[in-house]
């Protein structure tokens, strides 16, 4: 992969998000279900405004409102909308949620076989990234990557220790703080939104009746 190249993806946190969100033509939110705080457009035109809202854990918990194999079809969808577009994602840390979610719109851009590349480009746009295990396993099963995606950022993850702590001190933090984590969606199609730029009205993204890969115990 070229130095050179320029996917127009930017990934950034919440606040990162609220000075960049006009200067690109596309935003992707990915926030804590219910949350009242999130980033929004109140004046129209706007860029394009897609939002996803789950929980940020790397394993199958049943309790919690978990991503979805449809989360990331939405995501990757609305990536292959704005391929020649400026597009931000962002979750609240800029960490986890974002950065899985942009890894799987630069994977889908750079083809089957460059997930290594992927990876590294992911790491030149946004190196604070520790992409959300649970959201690479979906990534992988929707873009049939059979695993090489998850594994290409792994194998940068198991060569650098303050990924592990990472990983335990999200695990610590679910452990010790269960009520800050909420509950599942009673439907779906409540967990994702967009906004269209010419409205302030919000459509849901996926049907009501769309099946939840979570429920299964996808992981």
């Amino acid at each position: 992969m070229s130095n050179q190249i320029d996917l127009n993806i930017v990934v950034t946190s919440l606040s990162g998000a609220r000075r960049a969100k006009r200067k690109c033509d596309a935003v992707l939110t990915i926030e804590d279900p219910l949350y009242n705080h999130g980033l929004r457009f109140h004046k129209k035109p706007h860029p394009d405004h897609l939002i996803l809202m789950f929980e940020d854990v790397d394993f199958y918990q049943g309790n919690i409102a978990m991503p979805d194999l449809k989360h990331v079809e939405a995501a990757i969808d609305f990536g292959r909308e704005h391929v020649d577009h400026r597009l931000l994602v962002h979750c609240k840390a800029g960490i986890a949620r974002s950065t899985a979610i942009a890894l799987a719109i630069i994977a889908d851009r750079l083809g089957k076989g460059h997930e290594a590349e992927a990876v590294k480009y992911l790491l030149q746009i946004r190196n604070e990234a520790t992409p959300n295990l649970l959201l690479l396993d979906m990534v992988d099963d929707y873009l049939n990557r059979e695993g090489r995606l998850k594994n290409a950022w792994l194998s940068v993850e198991n060569a650098h220790e303050h990924y592990a702590n990472h990983r335990k001190l999200k695990r610590e933090i679910l452990e010790k703080n269960p009520a800050l984590y909420r509950e599942p969606f009673s439907c779906l199609s409540y967990s994702a939104w967009r906004y269209r730029p010419t409205t302030l009205i919000r459509e849901a993204v996926i049907k009501p009746d769309a099946a939840s890969s979570s429920q299964f115990g996808l992981s």
